[in-house]
């Protein structure tokens, strides 16, 4: 009775989407959130985080771009529309705006911005929780 009443009062977050389960559980990860891939900070985003590939590679770090009606998986695999709308509502990110989340083990989310972010504080993020 008691968990069922604060389960009424405090949100739980709903379960990992079933896409993201499909991942290594202890693997580090950058999701793009953009409207589409010709935005601004979508271009200003990947540029950055591409510009040091082994050390991406050395912290096991994947990229996951998101957008409004599909997606782009760290191996280029594409993500339907059911599948980037299950991500969007796991980290509550709207549709029109852009946004960079840093997630770790289980995909939990370590850091949050609403602009693109330098590969070096990328670096620090992860670096901090190992």
């Amino acid at each position: 009775m008691i968990l069922l009443f604060f389960h009424l009062l405090i949100p739980f977050q709903e379960d990992l989407p079933i896409i993201l389960s499909t991942y290594d559980q202890n693997t580090n990860a950058i999701i793009i959130f953009a409207p589409d891939n010709r935005s601004g900070q979508y271009k200003q985003s990947i540029s950055r985080l591409t510009k040091d590939p082994l050390g991406l590679d050395q912290r096991n770090i994947l990229i996951f771009e998101i957008f409004k009606t599909g997606g782009i998986g760290p191996g280029g695999e594409s993500l339907t529309e059911e599948q980037v709308t299950s991500i969007r509502e796991y980290y509550l990110i709207q549709n029109n705006g852009f946004s960079e989340v840093l997630v770790t083990n289980n995909f939990r989310e370590i850091y949050r911005s609403d602009i693109p972010v330098g590969i070096k504080e990328v670096f620090r993020y992860f670096d901090q929780i190992e």
